[in-house]
């Protein structure tokens, strides 16, 4: 017998009759479950592996269709887009549809979304939960993005014109406007961000919406507490109903099952639920086929590291045939200013950005984009590159502290996809190097990557410092503030006081982002004080605080969505960088501009780096001081 295809079903879609209506039957009693305080008993004990991401819905197809099951109505069945269950889906419906509590672990992209959608609507559906005041389904999501996808699917399944209504809250959107939305229009099936769940539940008097919740979806489970929404999780808990009064079904889904998500399982969960895992051997030990290797440089060197890593990347993707890399940056505003950097070089491979400062539409486009192009970069922050599908990636490149191992092993999953091989490289700052005795980190062999000899690096650093010259003042001085809000929550592993944060941040700015100076000497880019306030910074010196006029046009910028276009970089006499070269190697060749600040510019551009000590080139802006080591 064949493999049956996960093509959607049928050629049209009628209009139909929505689900539910103000005379439906009346609400069934459920049968209660045990109480939600962690219990003795524990399941067969799951896969602690960091198990990389993705496949496609399509190669995770069986032969068991949605209709298989009997607890699934046939109004819905019209409504889900697929015949045939995909892996996860025909594992974990049989125990949903039975309301036991699951903790299910399945790569990222196996369809997890229908797999607790599909049977959470069925039951509010079948119990006719339909009430403006209170929701039946909670979903939190580790991010904007996948909450409004879910959202979407879940809008899908419910259909136009029917009763019930879905609702997303998320963080980055204006909170009056949730409570607003909770407050007047159906909220039957929610589906949040923990932190923005928080807010509300403080402020806007939430927690009666739940009094009458039946199921509670954590979704990523693992990734949900890689950043740091455990305080959160807990917090969201204890809102709720006791299940001993208010019973209610509680599904975990994660690709990965470390003990930080066993943790919050033996909390959130029954201790009774079934323990369900669609992972195979070559899915666990998926990293024996990557390369992995560590680059541990002195933090001035980052931008400049990675520029050679990646012409290295181009150089052996000539050889193999394909040139494929995600580079991963930990924050939105670092893969904005990398994406910056590289385009501005003009390369011959293309390159595309994202990250959560885009678009939906933006960066869908530029999803389809890469996944579609035989070679090329994505610079991506994690937050939006997670459960993004993309094959035939030959190379990750991770640059500065990922937030834990965890993250680490998901990143690295991108390449090697069905037993190819894969090339995986970790860019550290000198000051970040104790991350490579991470728990996690220790089980695997990362191998030194070879070293970056003097000369290969002085040419980086040309490439990296004309092309910063033609990025934006502000679009540094956001780099600069991420920057500084990623690092102050890393501290403690730092080793780090608050001055010798900002002191870092300081020398990243000036050494690495090269920001203009303002005024007669050279300061940071400016911070507001609410934010710095918000940072718990206030009173750190150091710190260009904006006051008054500044702060006004600052603020007047941001609510204008206003951003300057690029700077223009001037040439530079012998320089060949004015057209685009065949490779970025022939680019870095290509430049002569002086490392020691004493390479004249009579074009009035900018000048070299001044050395340590050293004076700058005439007609440009040389830096005088000796470069610190600073953060990327």
């Amino acid at each position: 017998m064949s493999t049956p295809s996960n093509r959607p079903r049928g050629g049209g879609r009628g209009r139909g009759r929505g689900f539910g209506g103000a005379n439906g039957p009346r609400p069934q009693k459920r049968k209660a479950l045990t109480d939600d305080t962690p219990g003795d008993r524990t399941p067969a004990f799951p896969s602690g592996v960091m198990t990389p991401v993705t496949t496609t819905v399509s190669q995770a197809t069986t032969q068991t269709r949605f209709a298989d099951f009997k607890g699934i109505s046939p109004e819905l069945l019209a409504k889900i887009p697929f015949e045939f269950c995909t892996e996860v889906q025909a594992a974990t419906l049989p125990a949903i549809i039975a309301n036991r509590d699951v903790l299910a672990q399945a790569k990222t992209g196996t369809g997890k979304t229908m797999a607790f959608l599909v049977p959470s609507i069925q039951r509010m559906i079948t119990a006719s939960y339909a009430n403006l005041a209170h929701t039946s389904i909670l979903v939190l999501s580790p991010t904007r993005e996948l909450a409004q996808q879910i959202a979407a699917e879940a809008e899908r399944l419910l259909g136009s014109g029917g009763v019930y209504g879905v609702q997303c809250v998320v963080g980055g959107t204006n909170i009056k406007s949730d409570i607003r939305d909770l407050k007047n229009k159906r909220a039957d099936v929610l589906i949040a961000t923990p932190g923005r769940l928080v807010d509300l539940l403080e402020n806007a008097d939430m927690k009666p919406r739940f009094e009458q919740l039946a199921t509670l979806v954590l979704d990523e489970a693992d990734r949900l507490l890689d950043q740091g929404f455990r305080r959160e999780l807990l917090k969201i808990l204890e809102s709720l109903p006791n299940r001993k009064s208010v019973p209610r079904q509680t599904l975990l889904f994660s690709a990965t099952v470390p003990a930080e998500v066993h943790s919050i399982s033996s909390i959130a969960l029954n201790a009774d639920h079934e323990f369900i895992s669609t992972l195979k051997d070559e899915d666990i030990n998926a990293h024996e086929h990557v390369v992995q290797e560590s680059l541990v440089v002195p933090a001035k060197d980052m931008l400049a590291a990675t520029i050679e890593v990646l012409r290295r990347e181009e150089s052996l993707g000539a050889e193999r045939g394909g040139f494929k890399v995600m580079v991963f940056l930990p924050t939105a505003r670092a893969a904005g200013l990398f994406y910056d950097v590289f385009k501005a070089q003009r390369t011959a491979f293309p390159v595309w950005q994202i990250h959560s400062r885009m678009s939906q539409s933006k960066r869908t486009k530029a999803t389809d984009e890469f996944r579609a192009s035989p070679n090329g970069v994505l610079f991506s922050s994690d937050v939006t590159a997670r459960g993004i599908d993309v094959q035939g990636v030959t190379g990750v490149v991770q640059v500065g502290l990922p937030a834990s191992g965890e993250q680490y092993v998901h990143r690295l999953g991108r390449t090697a996809r069905a037993g190819a091989k894969g090339h995986g490289v970790l860019i550290l700052a000198d000051f970040e190097s104790f991350f490579l005795r991470d728990v996690t980190m220790k089980t695997f062999t990362l191998h030194n990557y070879p070293a970056v000899d003097a000369g290969a690096m002085s040419q980086a650093h040309a490439v990296a410092n004309r092309a910063l010259a033609s990025v934006d003042e502000e679009v540094k001085g956001q780099a600069y503030q991420a920057w500084l809000g990623y690092y102050n929550s890393s501290l403690k592993k730092l080793r780090w006081s608050q001055t010798e944060l900002v002191a870092h941040a300081n020398d990243f700015a000036r050494d690495v982002l090269r920001t203009e100076p303002q005024g007669p000497m050279w300061a940071p880019p400016g911070l507001l004080a609410k934010t710095v306030g918000k940072m718990g910074l206030k009173g750190v010196q150091g710190l260009n605080i904006l006051r008054g006029e500044e702060a006004q046009a600052r603020l007047a910028g941001r609510q204008q969505g206003q951003r300057q276009p690029p700077r223009q970089a001037a040439p530079v006499p012998g320089a060949a960088q004015q057209q685009p070269q065949p490779s970025l190697m022939g680019r870095m060749g290509g430049f002569n501009h002086g490392m020691d600040g004493a390479t004249p510019n009579p074009n009035g551009g900018r000048g070299g780096r001044g050395g340590r000590g050293g004076r700058g080139g005439r007609g440009g802006r040389g830096r005088g001081r000796g470069a610190a080591a600073g953060g990327w």
